[in-house]
């Protein structure tokens, strides 16, 4: 893969005020890939997204870097249920239409 399509990862870092090392952290937690290219770290545009909003969970409501993995598992679990209620939702709509 092309470096220019890539993100590097010490330019995500400095734009967002933090560390490269937290980026390893989330990295090690499984929670974010990285890709590196002769010694550069780089972030696949698919995770930037992912990315952004741990740092926000990290910084804003200063979650823990090892806590976020937790977080994150919730977050997407409350994202699937609301998923599924409006999904269910639509569904009722459609029936009690079908009765009128």
């Amino acid at each position: 893969m092309q470096p220019n399509n890539l993100i590097s990862v010490t330019e995500f870092c400095v734009h967002h005020h933090i560390e490269v090392s937290f980026v390893h952290l989330l990295e090690q937690q499984g929670l974010v890939e990285i890709i590196t290219i002769e010694q550069t770290i780089y972030l696949e545009p698919t995770q930037l997204g992912r990315l952004e909003k741990l740092v926000r969970l990290h910084q804003d409501l200063d979650i823990h870097p090892d806590d976020l993995d937790i977080v994150s598992d919730l977050l997407e679990r409350v994202e699937s249920l609301q998923s599924q209620l409006t999904q269910l939702q639509n569904r009722l709509i459609f029936y009690e239409q079908l009765d009128h």
